[in-house]
Order: C-alpha cells, then sequence, then structure tokens
C-alpha cells in the first residue's frame, strides 16, 4: 500500500463518504469519468488518485477537501433538525425497497458510529447479507416491522429494541398500515 494512503486513509475514506451517500461504485466511477475498477482500487488502498481525480470524486460525492479529510469539525453540525439531516433513498450495498435513511451522525471523516432513522414505507424492506465485525442496536419509534437475524424472526411494535453482532445476517420488512421508523447505530462497517 503506498504510504501517503495509509497515512491519508484516502481509500477508507473515500468509501466511507460514498456510502454515506448511497452510491455504489459504478454510480461514483460514471461521475467523475474512470471505471468502477479505479475506484475500487482507491478503495482498497492500492492506488493513490491524482489530485484532480480526488477533486471530483470529493465534490461528486458533494463534499471539499477541508471536509473530506476532517478538518472542518465546527461545520458539522452537534444539533440537526430533520430538515438539515442527509436523507438517503438508497443503500448501495443491501437490498430491499421502501426505506430511506436519515442520517443521525454526520457525514465526517473518522466518525466511530453510524447512525440512522430508517423510515420504512407499508411493505418496505431491507435485507442485509453483509456482515461484518461490529455491533447494531436498534429502537422501533413507531409502526410494526418483522426483524429477522440470522433465521429467526421477531414481531417488533413500538418501543422494543435489539441487540445483535454484525457478523450475524438480518432483515426487516414493514408488516404494518403505517410508516415505521427505526432509529438504527452501528459500529463502522469493516468489509
Amino acid at each position: 500500500m503506498n504510504s501517503e494512503n495509509g497515512t491519508l486513509k484516502v481509500g477508507a475514506r473515500l468509501r466511507w463518504a460514498r456510502l454515506s451517500k448511497g452510491l455504489r461504485m459504478r454510480d461514483l466511477a460514471q461521475a467523475v469519468g474512470c471505471d468502477e475498477s479505479m475506484i475500487s482500487k482507491i478503495e482498497a488502498g492500492k492506488v493513490m488518485p491524482s489530485l484532480p481525480m480526488l477533486n471530483k470524486m470529493v465534490h461528486a460525492l458533494d463534499r471539499d477537501m477541508a471536509s473530506f479529510f476532517g478538518l472542518k469539525i465546527d461545520e458539522y453540525k452537534l444539533v440537526q433538525k430533520p430538515q438539515e439531516r442527509l436523507k438517503v433513498p438508497v443503500d448501495a450495498l443491501r437490498g430491499g425497497t421502501g426505506v430511506t435513511y436519515e442520517r443521525l451522525v454526520p457525514v465526517a471523516a473518522g466518525n466511530l458510529l453510524e447512525a440512522n432513522v430508517h423510515v420504512v414505507a407499508p411493505g418496505g424492506e431491507k435485507i442485509d447479507l453483509i456482515t461484518h465485525q461490529g455491533e447494531a442496536v436498534g429502537y422501533l419509534v413507531s409502526g410494526t416491522i418483522e426483524l429477522t437475524i440470522d433465521d429467526t424472526t421477531y414481531l417488533m411494535t413500538p418501543g422494543d429494541s435489539f441487540f445483535f453482532k454484525a457478523y450475524l445476517t438480518n432483515s426487516y420488512r414493514n408488516v404494518g398500515p403505517d410508516e415505521a421508523r427505526i432509529i438504527w447505530v452501528n459500529t463502522p462497517q469493516v468489509h
């Protein structure tokens, strides 16, 4: 690995910013005019992008260089109003439909937690077959969902919570007539 990429963690920062925006590698590659394999190599730390290419990628992710490298901490609001939160209508790594993610943790390099409000339309579902080290915890604010962790399904109603190790597969679906809202927190994804 290039020692500069190791120190700056360009690949890891790029991957986190891309996933936080809900983009696939293909989407970012198209936005900046390169091929998907180049994005993959950069995120894996095998290639260091040129400064102009890095600038294109950062701007395609609606960021600027200072925030990308975690230098403008004061710009990340400690308190966010609902309308200020980043809303991502898809998750680039997971399957499912009818789920929007409201980011509770501001997008910034180096954050230890990922936290979202999962807003699940009636009949909406998330399928997460991706496993990693870490933990997940959640709280159902409203609605009725069926949560499946590995091969066990739980019916959850408002006020119910869950906790599991992130190496377990998981999915959920909204089985009620109303929108469901889940506060979902996990440690960073390591794939």
